[in-house]
């Protein structure tokens, strides 16, 4: 006798094991982008460029996955939730990659020469961005809306610190043309690492709707 209910939750835990893997992808994203960044190693930046297919490869699997979930397991209640909730995870953490991706472009576009500012922020600002990865996805592996909560909550921090580099690189703008290009590279950068801290918060959301079938707005 078929077990649709221990076939849904095998499928369930597939796509957990890949939106994990897609995580740490993400995470090694990140790293990679902001070292390059820091030691203007364009090798490093081309790997980081390089490695997006694989993020973009796993999220097309986990979307099967989970449109195969719902056209043939149909569940419903918390599972419907789950499966939902795993596929715009999955579009989140796809697009956090892209950032990292665009931020190694960017890397590998910049003269080293000019290699100054607010570098100090911008590496505390993917510090933050990682430890708000980590912990979301704990919270998406545990049920735990608290904890996505609280890692949405350093999406505060991570703005203050744009927002500084923002105003530190403006004046630079203003009072030394002759560096325009290397401020403007920087203030891209720290535009995708804020947006990173976007699309964690959003994931934040998702996990708390999957466990408790609210639809916070946690930015």
């Amino acid at each position: 006798m078929s077990d649709p209910r221990g076939q849904l939750a095998r499928e369930e835990k597939q796509i957990h094991t890949n939106l994990i893997g897609m995580s740490r992808l993400a995470a090694e994203a990140m790293e990679q982008a902001t070292d390059a960044l820091m030691s203007q190693n364009a090798a490093l930046a081309q790997q980081v460029v390089a490695a997006d297919t694989r993020v973009n490869a796993m999220t097309r699997i986990v979307e099967q996955e989970c449109l195969e979930a719902l056209a043939l397991q149909q569940p419903v209640a918390r599972d419907l939730r789950e499966i939902v909730a795993s596929l715009q995870i999955a579009g989140e953490l796809e697009r956090s990659a892209d950032h990292a991706k665009c931020i190694a472009e960017i890397v590998l576009g910049m003269d080293g020469s000019q290699f100054d500012g607010p570098l100090g922020r911008i590496a505390e600002m993917e510090d933050l961005c990682q430890d708000m990865l980590t912990r979301v996805m704990e919270a998406f592996e545990n049920r735990d809306a608290g904890l996505a909560r609280a890692a949405a909550d350093t999406d505060d921090e991570v703005d203050d610190l744009d927002e500084q580099a923002v105003s530190s690189l403006m004046m630079r703008l203003m009072t030394e043309p002759d560096v325009r290009m290397h401020a403007t590279h920087l203030l891209w950068i720290a535009y995708h690492l804020e947006r990173i801290g976007d699309r964690i918060t959003n994931i934040a959301e998702r996990v708390v709707f999957m466990v408790n079938a609210e639809t916070p707005d946690l930015d």
